[in-house]
């Protein structure tokens, strides 16, 4: 025999079925990615955070990481902190055009691997592998949790996937930043070269040439990591779909231009020819790739191959925004699914200081909330219903819903005054749904009415 709080919560679910089925049709409509696209107008009007940079040599394992970070002490609970991963060889300062730019919207990381920069030198040869234990040592030292936006320049793309691989559930969001992929390997250049009826024999040695005679010019500290990037171009061993990595928002940024590099004063024959080629070869692979992979879109800029961070900060900074903006709703429901109640809605209140409003709107919350219960999360879905109603008091549909909310909790003396004020709120001027309050609310009072007996 089902006890008075049981029967009430089944009479609820059946009323909700009764009252909200234009509701229920609309739910899935409105669970679809929300993918921002292009510059975002909607940027004036996000919540930006006073940052102040921090420059700290941090102790790991005995050696000494220097790392410049936004002040994370204001780092929200469950907030995404986006980590800048620097090309092979480069330091941190390789981002010193991008940092600010980002910290005004999130926490930041950016750090010096081991030998470069003021980094301690490592005598551990370094592979991918060895990269992301030492990236997991300094984020344990520093306290810093997941989740996790990874932005990487070229090489340092290797390391966020090869991170990513090895963290699926910590990763929210990657940005690619001219990343190298097959056709950088020689024997794969050669051949597409030789598909386009040219030389591809003489080019790819040409280029594997200039990559040998670029990195004879690293310092002693950043040596090992270029002999190994050297020896994965050797080896061929660049693989763009080697690492499995997690379905998250993802942005690839290639820079078009085409720029003449000197070397000790000298250019190498065909180099400008090469570089065409690697860079329409990464536009067509990538912008397949995007529409085969819905999670990835690609931004062409008219900035330099591999000089992006300093040519172009404002676009990687507004690439990072996207990925951060992106479906903040599924990242709510999912939410639900790890947090408690009380750390849910801590977690919501928190993430309406750093996701735009319009983003987080009433009515996709109230969407949610409603799908929520669908699935038994009364309470969940109360703190979303909770917060619509906090943030729009006046408004009739708040009200309603937070009324349905508690009344699927059996709290029907607190839900009948609710519905009396969507009543009173949607009468003047007339709410669409009017009607649909009156009956939410003369259902209440019966219920109320029967409690009472």
């Amino acid at each position: 025999m089902k006890s008075s709080t049981e029967a009430t919560n089944t009479g609820m679910i059946i009323l909700l079925a009764r009252f909200h089925v234009t509701i229920e049709n609309q739910i899935y409509k409105h669970m679809k990615k929300l993918i921002i696209l292009g510059a975002l107008a909607a940027f004036s009007l996000t919540p930006e955070i006073n940052a102040q940079s921090t420059t700290q040599l941090i102790s790991v394992a005995g050696k000494q990481v220097n790392t410049k970070t936004s002040d994370l002490t204001k780092r929200k609970a469950h907030q995404p902190i986006v980590i800048l991963e620097a090309g092979n060889s480069e330091s941190l300062a390789v981002w010193d055009n991008l940092f600010d730019q980002v910290a005004e919207f999130s926490p930041v990381l950016a750090y010096d691997r081991p030998g470069l920069g003021k980094s301690s030198i490592s005598e551990e040869t370094p592979s991918l592998d060895i990269r992301v234990k030492e990236l997991e040592a300094l984020l344990n030292e520093m306290n810093i949790e997941p989740p996790y936006i990874l932005v990487g320049n070229n090489w340092g793309n290797l390391l966020i996937r090869e991170f990513a691989a090895a963290h699926p559930n910590e990763v929210q969001g990657m940005v690619y930043v001219d990343p190298v992929m097959d056709t950088d390997n020689p024997d794969k250049l050669r051949d597409a070269l030789n598909s386009q009826n040219l030389d591809g024999e003489l080019l790819a040695s040409e280029y594997l040439a200039f990559q040998r005679l670029s990195m004879s010019r690293r310092s002693t500290g950043a040596k090992p990591e270029s002999d190994l990037f050297l020896k994965m171009l050797v080896e061929n061993q660049l693989n763009w779909s080697s690492q499995d990595v997690p379905e998250v928002a993802s942005q690839v940024i290639i820079g078009r231009k085409n720029n003449i590099q000197t070397i000790f004063g000298q250019q190498t024959t065909h180099y400008k020819e090469i570089k065409g080629f690697l860079i329409s070869s990464k536009v067509d692979f990538f912008d397949q790739y995007s529409l085969e992979n819905p999670e990835y879109s690609l931004l062409l800029s008219s900035g330099s191959m591999n000089f992006l961070p300093t040519q172009e900060p404002t676009q990687i900074a507004q690439s990072i925004r996207q990925v951060l903006y992106t479906d903040p709703m599924t990242k709510i429901i999912k939410a639900t699914q790890t947090l408690s109640p009380e750390e849910f809605g801590r977690y919501v209140s928190d993430m309406q200081t750093y996701i735009p409003a319009s983003l987080l709107n009433e009515y996709e919350i109230n969407m949610q909330a409603y799908n929520l219960m669908r699935f038994d999360k009364f309470e969940h879905a109360l703190v979303l219903f909770k917060n619509n109603l906090e943030n729009h008091p006046n408004s009739a549909n708040a009200n309603d819903s937070m009324g349905d909310g508690l009344m699927a909790l059996g709290r029907v003396e607190e839900a009948v005054p609710l519905y009396k004020k969507a009543v009173e709120l949607g009468a003047q001027p007339q709410h669409s749904d009017l009607e649909l309050f009156k009956k939410n609310l003369t259902k209440g009072e019966e219920m109320l009415a029967e409690k009472g007996k």
